[in-house]
């Protein structure tokens, strides 16, 4: 596509000036063959398994913005000039919102462009004429479709971005709450505690020694648990440094987490060398989230977390046997769920997440380690 489009822009016919107006024959020509097009679109997004072409709502959006985007074309061979539309703006914010909250990665719709890019051309080229004017045409056409169709990824990538930094911008706030409950609830209560059990040491430290000895005892108890719980609250808001161990990091963090009444279990299993200091960091920091996800949400009984390395991958899970939730939907937290996956592409692997409500909840995180930096 892009060979294409620079070859056709260095051209005789580069820029925005006018070709002139389009005969009729060919505006009619691509209109009759507006059906075939969009069918070929839809069958090519299906064959590349597409995440735009198996949800119902991405894949009218997309189908919509084609059928724009041909108008656009339309528009162009009847000005004889480039011409795209005011139509494209909301279609394309609501592209870029929408594939932005389910979680469908950008490189998904540049491959959909690709895709439709080459169901129109390639329709026009088996099926025109060759002769001059008829080139004419087809290099205004692809003109045409190429501006049309980055315009319209440009706004689909600023509707994105924004949906995506708001998130971000609501996950800090709630955060921010998360950490001032954490503090009043586990800190300020045992403070409160101490304080009372020393003033009431002041009170009877003269006539009831036995009775003031106890205060000070249960003032004692009531810091050394405070310390406790505020090395657990700040312990996730410490800088990682890379890990020499992603099990040890694993039970650390386990070790902060209230497991009363879960029954959390971790296996790990072969030689953590054989994965990169990379691997292990963000390995880490996705099978963290899941098992955030899971108790947060999933109210479960019993979390299994496994992690098995291999000379040639990292295959990890955690599972639960909590809430869930429907298929396609997502828990309250769905920046949590979009984090595993971004931070899964960064060392080259995938995250899996499968659920049904009553039924728990399984993330599994697979990463090949061929290619990877050391």
């Amino acid at each position: 596509m892009e060979a294409l489009v620079r070859f056709l822009s260095e051209g005789p016919l580069a820029g925005d000036g006018e070709l002139g107006p389009a005969v009729p024959d060919f505006e009619a020509f691509l209109e009759e063959h507006r059906s075939e097009i969009l069918e070929a679109y839809a069958r090519n997004l299906a064959a590349l398994d597409s995440p735009i072409s198996r949800d119902p709502i991405a894949l009218r959006q997309a189908m919509a913005n084609a059928e724009q985007i041909l108008d656009d074309v339309a528009e162009t061979l009847r000005a004889g000039t480039i011409k795209v539309g005011d139509s494209h703006k909301m279609i394309a914010w609501e592209v870029g919102v929408t594939r932005a909250a389910s979680g469908v990665h950008p490189d998904e719709s540049l491959r959909a462009a690709s895709v439709w890019f080459q169901a129109v051309v390639t329709c026009l080229l088996e099926r025109m004429p060759g002769d001059a004017e008829s080139m004419r045409l087809l290099t205004l056409v692809v003109l045409g479709l190429e501006r049309s169709i980055t315009t319209r990824i440009r706004e689909a990538s600023a509707s994105y971005s924004s949906f995506l930094l708001d998130k971000v911008h609501e996950a800090q706030v709630e955060e921010r709450r998360r950490i001032a409950r954490e503090l009043h609830d586990r800190l300020g209560h045992g403070l409160s505690v101490a304080h009372r059990q020393l003033e009431l040491y002041d009170l009877h430290r003269a006539s009831k020694p036995a009775t003031a000895t106890a205060k000070v005892e249960t003032a004692q108890q009531a810091i050394l648990e405070t310390m406790q719980n505020l090395r657990a609250v700040t312990s996730d808001l410490h800088p990682q440094e890379p890990l020499n161990s992603l099990e040890k990091a694993l039970l650390y963090y386990l070790e902060t987490v209230d497991m009363d009444e879960v029954d959390i279990r971790l296996r790990v299993s072969g030689d953590e060398t054989w994965a990169s200091p990379a691997v292990r960091d963000e390995s880490f920091l996705i099978l963290r989230e899941a098992t955030r996800n899971a108790l947060k949400h999933g109210d479960p009984a019993k979390v299994l977390i496994r992690v098995a390395f291999a000379p040639h991958e990292l295959r990890a899970s955690v599972e639960d046997d909590g809430l869930g939730f429907a298929e396609g939907g997502r828990r309250s937290d769905g920046v949590g769920l979009l984090s595993m996956q971004e931070r899964a592409a960064i060392i080259g692997g995938t995250t899996t997440i499968t659920s049904r409500p009553g039924h728990g909840t399984h993330v599994e995180l697979y990463v090949p380690f061929s290619g990877l930096p050391a």
